[in-house]
């Protein structure tokens, strides 16, 4: 009797142990009817061996049927095992192309799994989408080193781990009408790098979430600004330079983008030319350095002083606006009134006043959640 090649073919040895039940042979009777070994046959059942053409005749023999049967059963289990491994390597393909997996297991961000249908579940929770070949719908605003308009996949990434930490962060109700004072008595911890470490929890008493979340390779990202829902606003930084003028300038860059409710969906096709801003980015830097420094007094002290900032001058200046004199540095160097490599002692560090004051995902052994 010939058999049909079944819609998922099985391993030949399943048909094999069906015709030693129908007789009531073992696998030793096997054995020495085909002069194999019992390992050979126990293999042969199990799947782990493959039929031979000696094997194959054999059994025609000891079955009454024909040997091309026992043949075709295996090249069409050998073919289904090919198929497979093709449809996982596309498959793999599709999620490699949507998070940089590797970085992502070095983070933990990704369970180290080898099952591709592991991998596609554990991405697939991380951004949020039912199935591998969804985009993620997320409202953001980030400032970026790299074009806007256009998100790559580690960027993606890093917006969806960014809002997954947010949701847990502690923060009280949000109110439009208290961020202007709210943003007065932020800017009143400027002048001290060690007033770091009360940012979180006057962020979140504004109640806005704040978030330290290191950059991931190619992302060039300094931070993001996003919401939760139309209540809960949330800051995410990744403190890619160590300075103080990096922390202010991104902090309030990302509240003025609060402040405006600026938002817009991750696109990852749409594209913008090197070296141009959305509108919303322009406004964001605008408004950010007038609040560290408005723009009137800062245009007076560069008429006043310059080519000669001294540090002195600058250190003086700073603390009648009552900020770190790093601040200043950092915004004469946006101005080009200062080279990147002048006056670098006053771009003190302040991460380490940070790390640990909320929740924390990157460096050394901080991780909050994972």
């Amino acid at each position: 009797m010939e058999r049909f090649v079944s819609a998922e073919p099985f391993p030949p040895g399943e048909y094999i142990q069906e015709e030693l039940d129908a007789r009531g042979w073992s696998q030793e009777d096997l054995a020495q009817i085909l002069h194999i070994s019992r390992r050979q046959v126990a293999n042969v059942l199990a799947g782990k061996s493959a039929l031979t053409p000696d094997v194959a005749i054999s059994l025609g023999q000891a079955f009454d049927q024909n040997p091309q049967t026992w043949m075709n059963l295996q090249i069409a289990y050998e073919l289904s095992i090919a198929a497979k491994k093709d449809r996982d390597t596309a498959k793999r393909a599709t999620i490699f192309d949507k998070v940089p997996v590797r970085e992502l297991k070095k983070r933990c961000w990704l369970p180290d799994v080898d099952s591709t249908d592991e991998l596609e579940t554990a991405v697939c929770r991380l951004l949020k989408i039912n199935s591998i070949d969804e985009e993620p719908q997320f409202a953001i605003a980030a400032r970026k080193s790299t074009r806007y308009g256009y998100e790559n996949a580690a960027q993606v990434a890093w917006y969806m781990r960014a809002r997954s930490l947010a949701e847990r962060a502690p923060a009280l109700s949000y109110g439009e009408d208290n961020l202007e004072n709210g943003i007065a008595d932020l800017l009143k911890l400027a002048g001290n790098p060690e007033d770091a470490r009360n940012i979180p929890k006057l962020l979140g008493d504004m109640g806005i979430r704040l978030v330290l979340l290191q950059h991931l390779a190619k992302t060039k990202i300094e931070g993001a600004a996003f919401w939760l829902d139309d209540n809960s606003p949330a800051i995410a930084l990744s403190l890619r330079y160590d300075r103080i003028d990096n922390l202010w300038f991104n902090l309030m860059h990302e509240i003025v983008h609060i402040k405006y409710r600026h938002a817009s969906f991750v696109d990852t096709d749409a594209e913008m030319k090197d070296g141009e801003l959305p509108d919303i980015e322009v406004t964001a830097n605008v408004e950010a350095a007038n609040y560290l420094i408005p723009n009137g007094k800062l245009g007076s002290f560069i008429k006043r002083v310059k080519p000669l900032y001294y540090r002195q001058r600058i250190i003086q200046f700073a603390q009648s606006l009552g900020i770190h004199p790093g601040i200043v540095v950092g915004q004469l160097q946006k101005q080009e009134e200062l080279k990147p490599s002048q006056l670098r002692k006053l771009l003190v560090s302040i991460r380490c006043y940070l790390i640990g004051q909320t929740i924390t995902d990157g460096w050394g052994n901080d991780l909050w959640f994972k």
